[in-house]
């Protein structure tokens, strides 16, 4: 049986999976969607913690924190955009926990890289400036997309109703955890077979090629950013396809 991690990125929380979990789920799968600090359902905390201590190593060890205590092993570790900073952090602290690790339009850093790192290539210099800005001179988040006009053109989620529904649920993203870097160098954790998931953003051709060249799988999927929401159920059959590759 197959025990998948499904890690959210920014603005999002663990809500975003909800389509996808179902298809997953049918399989017999075990399926975690932990929501990282200060986001989602967990947004509360804000009014508790300063801005400046949620980081991306908080954000690592949320997800550490539900392998361990739940007693998870040879997961599949999937991480959403920005996520893919969190499960590169993860994965340095507890590699022998993971079976496998799927970028889903997720970055690929490399030690010492932020998130605003990433950004250039994948979102263009614009978008770039805008979040520095607000890192540099914000109140310590990153607003969220506040119209469905603004949520199809940021993530490609076309359908009305999941434009309502997503727009609904998406919340500010912890300004600091996009300047963290993150801290590599662990070799177990170079030898966890990965995956990279690739919707129709041409900026995220270059992490797709770079991936390849790595010899990690690469699925391309015809779909905005948002694919979980989008193309939940060729994603789910990517994810299910990649598990039955792995030793059993």
């Amino acid at each position: 049986m197959t025990t998948y991690v499904l890690v959210h990125g920014a603005w999002h929380g663990g809500w975003c999976w909800k389509k996808l979990v179902p298809f997953l789920k049918a399989t017999g799968a075990d399926v975690f969607t932990p929501t990282l600090t200060g986001m989602g359902e967990r947004s509360h905390l804000n009014r508790h913690l300063n801005p400046s201590d949620i980081t991306l190593d908080m954000h690592v060890e949320d997800i550490v924190q539900v392998l361990e205590y739940e007693g998870l092993k040879d997961v599949v570790l999937v991480g959403h955009a920005y996520a893919g900073m969190v499960i590169t952090g993860v994965a340095e602290v507890c590699p022998e926990r993971i079976s496998h690790m799927v970028y889903v339009n997720g970055v690929t850093p490399s030690d010492g890289e932020s998130m605003v790192d990433q950004l250039l290539p994948v979102r263009g210099p614009e978008f770039t400036a805008w979040v520095q800005d607000q890192i540099d001179n914000g109140d310590g988040f990153l607003p969220a997309p506040s119209s469905a006009d603004e949520i199809q053109r940021r993530w490609g989620i076309n359908n009305p109703n999941d434009q309502a529904w997503t727009l609904a649920n998406v919340c500010p993203q912890p300004a600091t955890a996009m300047a963290s870097p993150v801290h590599m160098g662990n070799p177990e954790a170079v030898h966890i077979p990965k995956s990279f998931v690739g919707g129709g953003e041409s900026g995220f051709d270059s992490v797709a090629e770079r991936a390849m060249n790595s010899g990690w799988g690469v699925y391309p999927v015809a779909s905005g950013h948002d694919t979980m929401i989008t193309h939940s159920d060729e994603l789910a059959q990517i994810l299910i396809s990649i598990s039955k590759q792995l030793p059993k």
